[in-house]
């Protein structure tokens, strides 16, 4: 599916341009008016913030598998004294967790930053002045969108639980200007607004998703990896969800459902399908890395020496629930291994294998990160059905994603198909680890959190779900 050269094309851009670009204003200097003279220059820039975002301290590590999946209960830190135990017992005021949350704060508006400066140079210029105009302009919304919603995810009370409650600051120009942390219905409207316009702007080039245009350049190759049209619909489908409106979310999820460039990968092809790589089928957006197998090889995999992310005692139990069938999940994720540096229980998912063995990774393997699946639809629509009461619709829509895992599903095709909110969950947690989106999940239905290795239950607070925000941003403003 991915060509060699274009990945080539992309290594280059990655480990050549998109330094160069993010070096421009690390700390608010002079824009270099240079780079945005030609197209390549707004495909840098963009390229820029995709790296950007592959790095540690964002989805390369905290945002997927790392400190997010920690207080998500997933993973237990390997040392005794590391501060990941403070974190799953959330002490976020913690002199070691502090500078990690502040880090995930300070770095996504960074991004936000450079996707700004990229959008006000393109404002100065006629719309005729690059054929690739709408796409770029439409790219650097939909990050912006993405960034801020993420934020607010993380740094603000649940809409639903509190609708009064503080968003974000949302930052739409590069200055040194203060900006006001907006209400969460205005932060959730800024949102909306610049998705929408992102999707308005990328309808008209939806085409560019299955097919080369010599004449447009490499840019519009493999979407997967860009913010394209059905990632925007798939990312408007969560905002919607967790603002509660899930019919809206329904009718999202299902323009990506029926569109023709995704599908369930076979059950048989779990354990391969995002183990350090994109999946060819599933993924509707990911961030292209090199090295994102290094990160995952270094936290999940190898030992000795190193600091490791361990499946928590309780693992199984995740997976046994609602277990009717073979889960695939359960049986190629988690292994128990002694070899290549590794030993005892890991948790495979995101785990590049060829890497970790030496071994040359199939050219239609890209690797990267697997930022929003198709599975994340399903259990959108079959909720929506669910609470319209129409049980049969949910299981269908369910059962697209137990069924491709192995499970036998819920409509047993005898007549009595019993589905809850609860089956949905279960089966969403299996799903997501490694993806940085259970804890977003629990926030959501303001679930209370079992930590079993300290047989602790912490109820659902603002302390539990609302990471702090930075002492810098308080005394920046003051």
């Amino acid at each position: 599916m991915k060509k060699l050269t274009y990945i080539l094309f992309i290594l280059l851009i990655t480990f050549y341009s998109c330094d160069s670009f993010l070096d421009v204003r690390p700390t608010g200097e002079v824009v270099n008016n240079e780079l945005f003279e030609t197209a390549e220059g707004y495909e840098e820039a963009l390229y820029g913030v995709y790296s950007f975002l592959a790095r540690e301290p964002l989805y390369g590590k905290n945002m997927t598998y790392g400190l997010v999946d920690v207080v998500g209960q997933y993973f237990a830190g390997g040392w005794d004294a590391h501060w990941s135990h403070k974190l799953r017992e959330y002490d976020y005021k913690h002199m070691e967790v502090r500078p990690e949350i502040d880090a995930i704060w300070e770095s996504m508006y960074k991004g936000i930053s450079y996707v700004n400066n990229m959008l006000e140079n393109l404002a100065e210029r006629d719309s005729s002045a690059f054929a690739l105009y709408n796409v770029y302009k439409a790219e650097g919304l939909g990050l912006r969108a993405f960034m801020h919603f993420e934020l607010l995810r993380l740094f603000s009370e649940s809409i639903i639980q509190n609708p009064e409650a503080t968003g974000i600051p949302y930052r739409e120009k590069y200055s040194y200007q203060v900006t006001p942390f907006d209400p969460i219905k205005v932060s959730y409207e800024k949102i909306i607004r610049d998705f929408k316009e992102a999707e308005r702007l990328l309808t008209a080039h939806g085409e560019y998703f299955d097919r080369e245009d010599e004449n447009a350049g490499g840019f519009i190759k493999d979407r997967v990896i860009h913010m394209n049209l059905y990632a925007v619909q798939a990312l408007l489908a969560r905002v919607y969800w967790e603002k509660g409106d899930l019919e809206t979310a329904k009718n999202y999820a299902m323009k990506v459902i029926e569109c023709p460039f995704f599908k369930m990968e076979e059950k048989t092809d779990v354990e391969d399908m995002v183990n350090g790589v994109i999946s060819n089928k599933e993924t509707i957006w990911g961030l292209y890395s090199e090295e994102f197998p290094n990160f995952t090889r270094e936290v999940l995999y190898q030992n000795g020496g190193s600091f490791t992310y361990d499946p928590k005692p309780d693992y199984r139990d995740i997976y046994e629930v609602d277990q009717d069938g073979f889960d695939y999940r359960l049986d190629k994720w988690f292994q128990t291994l002694s070899d290549h540096g590794a030993e005892g229980l890991r948790c495979m998912k995101v785990v590049d294998r060829f890497k970790v063995r030496l071994g040359a990774r199939p050219v239609s393997k890209l690797s990267g990160i697997n930022m929003i699946r198709l599975p994340e639809l399903y259990y959108i629509v079959a909720e929506y059905y669910l609470v319209m009461d129409n049980v049969e619709m949910a299981a269908t829509y369910l059962d697209k994603v137990v069924r491709a895992r192995g499970l036998n599903g819920f409509n047993k095709g005898d007549g009595i198909v019993v589905v809850s909110r609860m089956n949905i969950n279960n089966d969403r947690r299996k799903g997501v680890v490694c993806e940085g989106q259970w804890f977003q999940i629990m926030k959501h239905y303001n679930m209370s959190i079992y930590e079993s290795i300290t047989d602790q239950t912490f109820q659902p607070s603002k302390n539990i779900y609302v990471f702090p925000v930075p002492d810098d941003e308080y005394e920046y403003r003051n």
